[in-house]
Order: structure tokens, then C-alpha cells, then sequence
């Protein structure tokens, strides 16, 4: 009988510590994942990118019609974004201005590669707040020879939503580092910059895919917007 009673002893104490282990690894996996949802959560550093929280823009989602916009070339000719996309898909890019060297490096690389995005049919537009003058300095500093829209009175990048008010602080940030104003290089004469969201636009006028995010360092690339083209009609 105390062999018995010795031997159920064991058995629980085994079961015990088993119990307690793998409450323990449980508790520590909850721990792990908490961490990572946490990180996963960590919204954008906006004041670092001259954002101010209580105003900040969404942008137009996959699925929404293109906004019914006319844009203003260099030589002063009126041109509607639903013309342009009636005949084949758009990419419509937003950047800065020609002092970003973010943008001067991402513009670049579309400069190399706009012949292999418009030879599958898709017209390359790129929106800027700057005013031709500068948008000058941005060809001449990235090699871009593909179409480039100043939003001379910032309705397109408000039918977008992708235009913010710049904080006072990010704008000398702006001026003591890149030597440059943000309100004098634009055409408003106002501090407003675009988040550089990329959009692709078929020839339905729907949005097909979308590039947004604050952090004006993270752009989609050229890959990826081949990658999502849809085929033209």
C-alpha cells in the first residue's frame, strides 16, 4: 500500500512540474507577442517628418475613382487626369521638391527606368508642390524626362489627400540643413508638402493600387509598380 501511495506521489510531482512548465513557456510566448504587436503598432514619427497629428491626411484608397482633377503643364495647357487615364493606365507619383534628396534619389531611379514603365503601356505622371522653375532643378538633378505636374494652386494634392500643413520646426529644419524654404519653393507660396504617395490608376478611373506612407524614405519602387500595372485596353 505505501508502494502505491509513493509511486501516485511521483506522478503527481511529475505532472506538476510538467503543468508548471508549460504554463511557463505559455506566459513567456504571451510576453513575445505582446512585444511584437506592440512594435507592429508603432505609429509613424510625424513631428519627425514635419506632421502635425491633429491634421493629418489619409490619402484615397484602392477601390476609390480617381478624383476628377485638371492639371496645368509648363507651357501653360490645360490636361485632365481622365483623359489621360481613358486611353491607358496611370501611375500618378507625389514628391516634395527639388531639395528632398529622398525624392532626387527616387526620381532618379524612375528616370532609368520610365522607358520599361511606359512601354507597357502606362503613362507616368509625377505632382509636386514646387513651382516649374524648381521643377527645372529636379529634372536637371535626376535626369527625369517623363511628365511633371507643379500643383500650382494645391487642389490636386488636396483631391488626393495627401497634403499637410508643415510644422514650423521641420520648415527651419529645412533651412538650416538643405538651405531651402518650403513655402518660397512652392507655387502656393505656403508650407504644404505632400506624404510622396504613388497611385496607380486603370483605365476605368479606379485605383488599383497605393504607395502611402508618412516617411517620405519609404517610396514604392519601380518593381513594384510594374509589378501591379494593369494591362491597358
Amino acid at each position: 500500500m505505501k508502494r502505491a501511495v509513493f509511486a501516485f506521489a511521483i506522478v503527481a510531482a511529475l505532472f506538476t512540474s510538467c503543468k508548471t512548465e508549460k504554463e511557463k513557456t505559455t506566459e513567456e510566448e504571451t510576453v513575445v507577442t505582446e512585444e511584437e504587436m506592440a512594435m507592429t503598432d508603432e505609429k509613424p514619427d510625424y513631428a519627425g517628418f514635419g506632421m502635425d497629428e491633429a491634421d493629418l491626411p489619409e490619402g484615397l484608397n484602392v477601390g476609390d475613382t480617381a478624383p476628377n482633377i485638371t492639371m496645368t503643364t509648363d507651357d501653360n495647357k490645360k490636361m485632365k487626369l481622365a483623359d489621360l487615364y481613358a486611353e491607358q493606365p496611370v501611375v500618378v507619383i507625389f514628391y516634395r521638391a527639388y531639395w528632398c534628396p529622398a525624392c532626387e534619389k527616387h526620381l532618379s531611379e524612375f528616370a532609368e527606368k520610365a522607358k520599361d514603365i511606359e512601354a507597357k503601356g502606362v503613362k507616368l505622371v509625377a505632382i509636386t508642390p514646387e513651382t516649374y522653375d524648381n521643377v527645372d532643378k529636379t529634372k536637371k538633378g535626376t535626369g527625369a524626362n517623363f511628365t511633371i505636374i507643379s500643383d500650382t494652386d494645391g487642389e490636386i494634392m488636396k483631391a488626393f489627400d495627401v497634403d499637410y500643413k508643415v510644422t514650423e520646426s521641420y520648415q527651419a529644419m529645412i533651412g538650416d540643413k538643405l538651405n531651402a524654404s518650403v513655402a518660397e519653393t512652392n507655387a502656393t507660396g505656403k508650407a504644404v508638402l505632400p506624404v510622396p504617395a504613388t497611385y496607380i490608376i486603370d483605365t476605368n478611373g479606379k485605383i488599383v493600387y497605393r504607395q502611402f506612407n508618412p516617411d517620405y524614405k519609404q517610396r514604392a519602387s519601380v518593381q513594384e509598380i510594374l509589378d501591379n500595372v494593369p494591362a491597358s485596353n
